[in-house]
């Protein structure tokens, strides 16, 4: 288990080392990397997420799957509630305060936890993570826009009904329809949607890379909050999230991406609101590079811990 998660997310350091060359060299410039993102968030996601939920993963029951969500979200609040308790022990400043509260929060569960999932766990691994999903895009509207627009607001700062419904949250509830209802794709259809998902995970750690490569590694390096960060969110939010699925009565299949998930990197959408709100955008964007820099010792360490916890 611990050879195999240490063999993928290697796999994965390396594609994103691909882009953060790709990016240093600037073969891809932001407006490449926007473009990237829209194909992943609006093609190769949807696509991936409804293959998953015809693939062979067992069955899984509806209240199964609602119970996974709220776990989900009960952890985001949970995270949100210590990490927050803790800022106010060190003494941070406000918008500092913001930033270390939101990258120990929230994971990347869209560019890292399910093209993580699905290569580790499968289409299972894969249907578990994209429960996240419409959990995620919650936290991220009302837990991460909210908290860091300021006073003065715009029309464009309110949350829209297009925030919501997105194609990802679109095929996330496709998904729940077809597990529940026993429904599968199969024959060109699904070969369609291997082909477009299949993209999920080289696509990801390429944006992932072209993003970190816009960052300073060595500064990242220096701050000693930052590695408080990475190891709240990467060692023991996951961990913390292990101890309550041993209660759950859930099997290894479930309990392990939902962990995965949770471990994974702090979400590059918390630099993205940083540097827009002007909200300590330096600590934000070091958060998201050390800590993605560090995935690969990170996940192994707590995936190894987990599956003997749970």
């Amino acid at each position: 288990m611990v050879q195999t998660v240490l063999e993928q997310v290697i796999i994965l350091f390396f594609m994103m080392m691909v882009g953060f060359f790709l990016g240093k060299r600037r073969y891809v410039d932001r407006k490449g990397t926007n473009l990237l993102s829209k194909l992943l968030l609006d093609v190769f996601f949807p696509c991936n997420v409804l293959a998953a939920a015809s693939g062979d993963f067992g069955s899984m029951a509806f209240g199964q799957m609602i119970g996974i969500i709220f776990f989900y979200i009960f952890c985001f609040l949970l995270y949100t509630f210590l990490s927050g308790l803790l800022s106010k022990l060190l003494r941070l400043k406000q918008d500092d305060e913001l930033v270390f509260t939101r990258s120990v929060s929230y994971p990347n569960n869209g560019f890292v936890g399910i093209p993580l999932c699905t290569a580790i766990f499968g289409a299972q691994g894969s249907v578990v993570a994209a429960l996240s999903v419409p959990c995620t895009a919650l936290y991220m509207l009302f837990g991460v826009m909210q908290s860091f627009q300021r006073r003065e607001k715009t029309n464009k700062d309110f949350i829209q009904a297009k925030d919501i419904a997105t194609t990802v949250n679109f095929a996330t509830l496709a998904m729940l329809i077809m597990v529940v209802n026993g429904w599968r794709f199969s024959g060109f259809i699904l070969h369609f949607l291997n082909g477009f998902g299949n993209c999920v995970l080289p696509t990801s750690m390429l944006i992932i890379g072209c993003l970190l490569s816009e960052g300073h590694l060595i500064d990242a390096l220096k701050n000693p909050l930052i590695y408080l960060i990475t190891f709240l969110r990467g060692i023991a939010a996951p961990l913390l999230a292990a101890l309550l699925l041993r209660f759950s009565g859930w099997d290894h299949g479930i309990c392990l991406p939902i962990v995965a998930v949770l471990g994974c990197s702090v979400a590059t959408v918390v630099s993205i609101f940083a540097v827009r709100y002007d909200r300590s955008p330096m600590l934000a964007s070091q958060s998201v590079l050390q800590s993605n820099l560090l995935l690969p010792v990170t996940m192994p360490v707590v995936m190894m811990l987990a599956e003997k916890i749970v």
